[in-house]
């Protein structure tokens, strides 16, 4: 059994190293030319990390991280409305967030991926035959094996074009991330916020990654692909910024043009079709979602495991596309309609809605942010 593999993001290198853990021979695609140090930070979930437990990296990854003992969610004033301790979920679960570059991330799993990464590998066209598929490359070479797995992001081209079209959603939201050289003090260092303003989609954070870098990002409600230079962006974040508590406004002064890298936000409205034939979509291709649970890779690397699990478990491809599909839809498409709630929230205008907004998270009971844990980290393998 072989598997032809579109996309050496996470999503893609964790499957990768899931495949060959279970002696499934595959090959893996990329179209970016070369594995290159891009990208901001990423928050990797507790569920995530139990993972990478499983596939024997995450040691290497937790030597190179941050661990937050607590991650809060405050307003612009400080006051808290939301606390999650990152040590009890590590305590109670098994493993906790953890914090450091993408790059630092793609690294690693290239790392461990024993087979060349092909490199500059643009997707254009899949054949399917009676022995399995062959998929074609801009450059005109080609690949054959028994099924082809789309992990080529949001903008899937083997999901547009072999399995369905996908809706996308903008959510209302620009984001901004960078990367600073900072030193953070031990309690910042210590504990992850997110920040979140007076209404229309205000929001920033920063913490602590590998490298004595910090990752930091904003979010404002506006039209896509509003016109901002890059300098622009800095003077309006900032002075967006200027009434938030602590440092934020001290962190926001460090930033410079060529730090920055902007996304409008975007996820595709659920679909009920992962796989056709020999072809089966995984991570983004299949559930992209906003970035309001910090699930989105974590969800890609649960894919991984489970398709690796199911294709060695049953007799057929047929047969592990279904159980994979059966086994993930439903919990992805729970983390996909909380990000995008969480979205929608926030975006609310105005300081009365923004005051409402923040009592009713305050308020939330403690035996529905239990529930929601559970949810997301008590995940049975």
């Amino acid at each position: 059994m072989k598997a032809i593999i579109i996309g050496a993001g996470i999503g893609g290198l964790t499957t990768a190293i899931a495949l060959q853990q279970q002696g499934i021979d595959y090959e893996i695609f990329d179209a970016a030319p070369a594995c290159k140090a891009v990208g901001a930070g990423i928050m990797l979930g507790g569920n995530a990390m139990t993972v990478y437990e499983r596939l024997g990296v995450g040691k290497a990854i937790r030597e190179l991280a941050v661990f937050p003992e607590n991650i809060f969610v405050r307003n612009y004033k400080g006051k808290v409305l939301q606390h999650i301790s990152n040590a009890y979920i590590r305590d109670h679960y098994g493993q906790g967030a953890q914090l450091l570059h993408r790059a630092t991330l793609q690294q690693l799993l290239v790392d461990e991926v024993a087979k060349e990464i092909q490199w500059g590998k643009k997707f254009t066209t899949l054949q399917q035959h009676a022995n399995g598929v062959t998929a074609y490359f801009e450059d005109g070479s080609s690949a054959s094996g028994d099924f082809l797995i789309g992990a080529d992001g949001i903008r899937s081209v083997v999901r547009e074009t072999y399995i369905t079209p996908a809706q996308y959603r903008y959510s209302g939201q620009t984001c901004w991330r960078a990367i600073i050289p900072m030193t953070l003090s031990k309690e910042e260092r210590e504990n992850a916020v997110e920040v979140w303003g007076n209404g229309n989609g205000l929001r920033a954070s920063y913490a602590q990654i590998d490298g004595g870098r910090v990752y930091f990002w904003f979010t404002s409600k506006m039209p896509a692909g509003k016109a901002f230079t890059d300098e622009e962006a800095i003077a309006f974040m900032q002075k967006q910024l200027a009434p938030f508590y602590g440092n934020m406004p001290k962190v926001a002064a460090a930033l410079r043009p060529e730090m920055l890298i902007r996304a409008d936000l975007y996820d595709i409205k659920p679909i009920n079709t992962w796989y056709k034939d020999k072809v089966v979509l995984l991570g983004d291709a299949a559930h992209a979602t906003t970035p309001n649970l910090g699930q989105g890779a974590s969800q890609a690397i649960e894919d991984a495991l489970m398709l690796s699990n199911c294709l060695a478990q049953t007799k057929s491809t047929a047969a592990a596309f279904k159980l994979y599909q059966e086994s993930r839809i439903a919990r992805v498409q729970k983390v996909v309609g909380v990000s995008w709630q969480l979205a929608m929230i926030t975006n609310w205008k105005g300081s009365l809605a923004a005051s409402f907004r923040d009592f009713m998270v305050r308020m939330v009971p403690n035996r529905v942010t239990q529930q929601q844990l559970e949810f997301l980290y008590n995940v049975k393998w």
